[in-house]
């Protein structure tokens, strides 16, 4: 693919959209068109699913996020969660299946208080028993056995005990500030102790004590759950049923939501976002998204010098990519602002990572590279804007030298290749929520450590913010963990975040956004048009 002018690219893109003249909706409103009365049951939802599971649906193996918003809450529930709701701001940790805990002065010990009063789907082998509190032990223990995608979320605890029937005991080695928000995050799904033991097979059927119950999955066309009658909380779920179609082309998506085959979809194009706030008859609410990362090799030529790795980053301009192509974005460094108060500010970002292309001229010949180089820029497309931010990339990249072939590859793709650092550069969707998973991707013996990070300084620092249990003293550790990764190693970067626009038929009721894979939420959500 050559490199394209940006002026021509970006009045071309603007008029194949129809988005000449238009600014950027600010704000996530909600308007309806009057009162739809009190909850009702019944009634099928159909929601959209951004793309098919790659690896089954194996809380304990599994690292697809597409896994997650499909089980995660929904089919199985958690020791706690984050809150949803109206007035949510931030993540605030609520009971699930735990109703209550203590956590020792020293750190060191956690214990939870369960619910008495849950039991699991009644499907075979399990058929409906009571939730105890060895399954818990038996999860965390296979969880500790398992493959280690994220056993490092629970890695200095020692040991998992059954006090009784309804309290679990967690012993520690040592304080580890981050615990709780792991023990809420959507990974950490609780499973019964036929499923850790292999009496069925995790990989295709999940058997758990959320609201609703996988029924159906037709491969890369839909999943479908049913509600659970045994549910925990008197009266929900609300819904009989959750279709989930496969749709992740925004035409489609388009179409679907304007015909009423789809009730709620998501798209991260502003322009789809106003014609449905425009049109009536939907609400649309805008809440940031995942962060766009960007990865340089530092094993390939010329990017293992430094200098090239930044020259790379003050070549593009992240603000008017953020503004022309998203409408609306956080720029951000590698902390999300939404999940974390110690991320870095628009304008600390700025003063570290600017948009200077002589500068990057100048970097470049100095690395010996006065020409540029040619190099490759693989793109994991999940959404039209991933394209068009790849094609402006490669447009500033060009204007200081820097010639970027474009190799674009759907999700389970990039996944796999980011994972064997077969790539020079590497564009995608990082979904990582809370401050310790950010770093977690840069341990040297992480998975998703896909620029190779490795660097002392900040390995010391990681060690230290986990170790410290004072929130505000560990977000000042996360704030100079993101201005080294930005000055000092230049391997990884999240330089926007993007926002993401839930459209939804205005007959569906309560569905509110949560920046984690929170399926408990739907739960609560209703349809105006249901029989009581």
């Amino acid at each position: 693919m050559r490199p394209v002018d940006r002026r021509t690219f970006l009045l071309a893109t603007l008029a194949a959209s129809g988005a000449v003249g238009l600014t950027a909706c600010g704000g996530g409103g909600r308007s309806r068109s009057g009162p739809v009365g009190d909850p009702r049951p019944g009634g099928s939802l159909v929601v959209q699913q951004t793309s098919e599971v790659s690896r089954g649906v194996n809380p304990l193996t599994t690292s697809d996020p597409t896994t997650m918003g499909i089980v995660s809450g929904t089919v199985y529930g958690k020791l706690a969660e984050f809150r949803t709701g109206p007035d949510v701001k931030s993540l605030e940790i609520v009971p699930d299946l735990a109703e209550s805990w203590e956590i020792a002065p020293d750190g060191l010990t956690y214990t939870f208080h369960l619910r008495r009063d849950v039991r699991w789907h009644n499907i075979a082998p399990v058929n409906g028993r009571p939730f105890v509190a060895d399954d818990v032990v038996a999860t965390f223990e296979g969880l500790k056995q398992a493959t280690g995608v994220h056993t490092w979320m629970i890695e200095p605890v020692t040991s998992i005990t059954a006090a009784d029937d309804h309290t679990v005991v967690f012993s520690l080695e040592r304080p580890y500030g981050p615990l709780m928000e792991y023990f809420a995050y959507h990974f950490n799904m609780i499973l019964p102790r036929e499923g850790v033991e292999g009496q069925y097979d995790l990989e295709t059927q999940a058997i758990g004590t959320g609201p609703f119950m996988l029924d159906s999955h037709t491969p890369d066309v839909e999943w479908v759950l049913k509600r659970n009658p045994d549910y925990f909380i008197p009266g929900r779920p609300y819904l009989d049923e959750i279709r989930r179609p496969i749709l992740s082309d925004t035409a489609a998506i388009t179409a679907a939501l304007r015909s009423g085959r789809l009730d709620a979809g998501i798209t991260s194009d502003v322009n789809v976002a106003e014609e449905f706030r425009s049109r009536g008859g939907f609400t649309v609410t805008e809440t940031p998204g995942a962060p766009i990362s960007i990865y340089l090799n530092p094993t390939v030529e010329p990017l293992d010098d430094i200098r090239v790795r930044q020259a790379v980053m003050e070549a593009v301009d992240w603000v008017g990519m953020g503004e022309n192509i998203r409408g609306h974005f956080n720029l951000t460094s590698l902390l999300r602002p939404d999940t974390s108060a110690a991320a870095l500010t628009r304008e600390e970002v700025l003063r570290i990572r600017p948009f200077d292309p002589a500068h990057a001229r100048a970097l470049l010949a100095e690395a010996g590279l006065p020409n540029g180089f040619t190099t490759s820029l693989l793109v994991q497309r999940v959404d039209d804007e991933d394209v068009r931010e790849a094609q402006w990339i490669q447009a500033d990249l060009a204007e200081v030298g820097i010639r970027a072939e474009i190799e674009i590859v759907d999700p389970a793709t990039g996944i796999d290749r980011r994972r064997n650092h077969d790539f020079a550069i590497t564009k995608a969707l990082r979904g990582v929520h809370l401050p310790d998973q950010v770093w977690r991707d840069f341990a040297p013996d992480s998975i998703e450590n896909y620029a190779l990070v490795d660097d002392p300084e900040l390995n010391r620092l990681v060690e230290q913010s986990r170790a410290t249990v004072d929130e505000a003293a560990r977000a000042d550790i996360y704030r100079q963990m993101q201005v080294r990764m930005e000055t000092a190693i230049r391997q990884a970067f999240y330089p926007i975040q993007k926002f993401d626009y839930a459209i939804a038929n205005e007959r569906v009721q309560g569905l509110w956004p949560s920046p984690i894979y929170q399926g408990r939420r739907l739960a609560d959500v209703w349809l105006a048009d249901s029989e009581a």
